[in-house]
């Protein structure tokens, strides 16, 4: 058979429609548009915040800042996303209540949703009065005009709009990165900050608008017309914001009525629970409306996984995933018959089953939870200890001889563990499994997992003089070492009365282990991922990179093989001292 070379036109043309595709999935879909414009909108409300605060000291002080945050979002570009990102940001939420089938939703969600609807009201005003005076007539937008505006009449419509928009966002933020294990230790510190910007930006410009006013400085340069335009500009956002209401909740009546017609289809739910609807409602929705508990932390937006349900008959009538559901089913590496009920609209009759409990999640989404108690997955690196002929060595020996060897052994390589800040998993025989960056990242991980496999060889080598009378041989050690995802949880531990410790599962820790057995044939103590070394940031120094094949991978994997602890603190001295010059540099 004889291939034909493809042309470079078509070969850029496909390099094109994947990078395309890729861009879709991960930025041009609802879920990460939403995210996105609420995230630009934020960035915008807390230099603002930040910039209010500065009136705690003077109104010299906030003009001086004004200033700057003034070039950043008054400039064309800051001006043009900002404009683009209220839009899609309030575009997109009102198109989520329309495509919305229940009302029945978390008590969060429900606040969040009428506190975005009190948004516009509240501060469309506030921004035509501003902005829109400056660009529409000319009207400075300095503190010393506004504040004179907003003092003493508007002072408590002003408090709660800045509570409103910032409450708001809080909610968006942290039902965002809820489950994230960085965002949870540093809970108590976020919340505190969060208390604190929307007080102190309060105190901050009404205390400047009072001094100003006893000082007799307030501007008050805003003729009747201008004021007229903006009174008049407000009435029509509340008129818009209203009629929009009106639209949303007529289509949400017209599909409560018309559910139960002759295109119904029927979902049926364990216990054999049946339910009839119309199609075009999420599975999610299904559920809420028909009381049946479902578990959801992130509020139906596919940011989690938490409401994965394995569909049971009819996966093959399913619309496939969109761009959003696929990549976090692509995350947990589920299976065609896993879907994400928030998602996935039903067309014909299916079976499903919830594949999380509701009450499981809800615990999850809990500030203070254990979240190792119900699992997270998070890049760590895993290291594998194994003694070498261990056998050999507890032959022809007394089992309190073979203990006491074995656990004064085990307990040398668990200090080198712990003294480098790892974690011990567990025991196996004459082996020790432990995590490194489960607190501090995948990158001072890597590099505390390689400092302990060094500090394991005079470890073993003080147990060599310890038992070199009695034994005979000597003890002999292998280490594998590898970086990359990993589900942590306390298995056994969920409904049981003892807290369980945290392991790790997934192919990271059998790659680790299979890189420990891998000594024995590279004539190595230390075999290494070159994931490992680059994530550590340092040289290998005089062990190449090879490719090894791992049983059960398909593609090679490339590694450091060090034959001896010698050479590893070789190598992770000059890594030490390329850093001490670079800082002296």
């Amino acid at each position: 058979m004889i291939e034909l070379p493809i042309p470079a036109k078509v070969r850029v043309g496909g390099k094109w429609r994947a990078r395309w595709s890729r861009l879709r999935r991960r930025v041009l879909n609802g879920q990460r548009l939403r995210l996105l414009s609420g995230l630009v909108l934020f960035a915008f409300v807390l230099t603002h915040f930040l910039n209010h605060i500065l009136g705690i000291v003077s109104v010299r002080w906030m003009e001086d800042a004004q200033v700057w945050r003034r070039g950043l979002w008054q400039s064309p570009p800051g001006l043009v996303l900002l404009s683009a990102a209220a839009v899609v940001h309030v575009g997109l939420a009102f198109s989520r209540a329309i495509r919305r089938r229940t009302w029945r939703i978390p008590r969060w969600e429900a606040m969040q949703l009428v506190l975005g609807l009190l948004i516009p009201v509240l501060v469309g005003g506030h921004v035509l009065s501003t902005i829109g005076l400056k660009m529409r007539f000319g009207v400075s937008d300095d503190y010393s005009r506004v504040l004179g505006d907003l003092w003493p009449a508007a002072v408590l419509m002003q408090t709660l709009a800045l509570a409103v928009v910032w409450l708001h966002a809080m909610l968006g933020l942290h039902h965002w990165l809820g489950g994230r294990t960085w965002y949870r230790r540093s809970f108590p510190l976020l919340v505190s900050l969060a208390v604190a910007i929307p007080l102190l930006a309060e105190w901050g410009w009404v205390d400047a608008a009072r001094r100003l006013d006893i000082a007799g400085l307030v501007t008050h340069s805003v003729l009747p017309e201008a004021r007229e335009w903006v009174l008049r500009g407000r009435d029509t956002i509340v008129a818009v914001l209203g009629c929009a209401f009106l639209v949303a909740a007529t289509v949400f009546l017209i599909r409560r009525l018309s559910h139960a017609g002759p295109r119904s289809i029927a979902v049926t739910f364990p216990d054999d629970r049946t339910v009839r609807i119309m199609p075009g409602a999420t599975l999610l929705e299904i559920g809420r409306m028909n009381g049946i508990p479902y578990a959801s932390i992130c509020g139906g937006r596919a940011r989690c996984s938490t409401c994965r349900t394995r569909v049971l008959a009819g996966a093959d009538l399913l619309p496939p995933p969109n761009p959003a559901e696929q990549a976090v089913l692509e995350r947990i590496h589920a299976d065609p018959t896993v879907r994400l009920a928030c998602q996935m609209r039903p067309t014909a009759d299916l079976a499903v089953l919830p594949l999380v409990p509701a009450g499981t999640a809800a615990k999850v989404g809990t500030p203070g939870t254990d979240l190792y108690h119900w699992g997270v997955e998070q890049t760590v690196a895993i290291l594998f200890v194994d003694m070498r002929n261990f056998t050999g060595l507890s032959e022809h020996r007394l089992s309190f001889d073979v203990v006491f060897l074995l656990n004064r052994y085990l307990d040398a390589m668990a200090e080198a563990v712990r003294t480098n800040g790892g974690y011990v998993d567990k025991f196996i025989g004459d082996g020790v499994m432990a995590i490194f960056g489960m607190g501090d990242g995948p990158a001072a991980g890597c590099r505390a997992a390689l400092r302990a496999a060094a500090a394991m060889g005079p470890a073993t080598a003080r147990l060599n003089r310890e038992f070199k009378a009695s034994l005979g041989h000597k003890i002999r050690i292998g280490v594998g070492i590898h970086c990359g995802p990993a589900i942590l949880g306390r298995i056994g531990a969920a409904g049981g009365v003892e807290a369980a410790g945290i392991t790790a599962l997934g192919d990271t820790v059998n790659i680790a282990s299979r890189l420990e057995a891998m000594t024995k044939e590279l004539d190595a103590v230390v075999v290494a991922s070159r994931a490992v070394t680059e994530a550590a940031a340092f040289e290998a120094g005089d062990a190449p990179v090879r490719e090894v094949t791992v049983r059960g991978r398909g593609a090679p994997l490339e590694v450091h093989a060090f034959a001896t602890f010698e050479d590893l603190d070789a190598a992770l001295a000059a890594r030490w001292d390329a850093a001490v010059a670079r800082a002296a540099g």
